[in-house]
């Protein structure tokens, strides 16, 4: 008996924390060719965006198509995060880059934000996802 509303409690429970979650669409545009894969990583600590992907949240990989095309990340609970996209051309799960650090293939992040002599910052990209917000964009550069 005990078991019983012991499991239909944790059934309870995890039907009310997935009803806290939202699915949203990122749109991205300027993809250059049906190359490769296009990685897409949503981050909740400025600590680990945009390169420290194995601390993101969610993570997202798919075909390459030119033009743009719509990725879905589902299961996110509601607050604050920053997105950060790449078209991995040559499909080797990396951002390559130059001799100082420049990448070689098309990169985003959420807001538009861009890099200052390194990366972007976490506090330009961040955005608030909720039940309200489900639709963003990024453009590769």
């Amino acid at each position: 008996m005990k078991n019983s509303i012991l499991f239909a409690i944790c059934f309870l429970m995890t039907l009310f924390l997935k009803s806290q979650t939202v699915n949203i669409t990122v749109s991205i545009s300027n993809v250059s060719s049906d190359k490769g894969v296009i990685r897409l990583y949503l981050f909740d600590k400025a600590d680990a965006f945009p390169d420290k992907v194995n601390m993101a949240v969610k993570a997202a990989n798919v075909k390459a198509v030119k033009g743009t095309q719509q990725i879905q990340i589902e299961g996110i609970a509601p607050g604050n995060y920053a997105i950060a996209a790449l078209h991995d051309e040559n499909n080797d799960g990396k951002l390559n880059t130059n001799l100082v650090g420049i990448p070689k293939e098309p990169t985003g992040a959420s807001n538009g934000a861009l890099g200052k002599m390194g990366p972007p910052k976490f506090k330009d990209a961040v955005l608030p996802i909720s039940a309200a917000t489900k639709n963003f964009a990024i453009k590769l550069l």
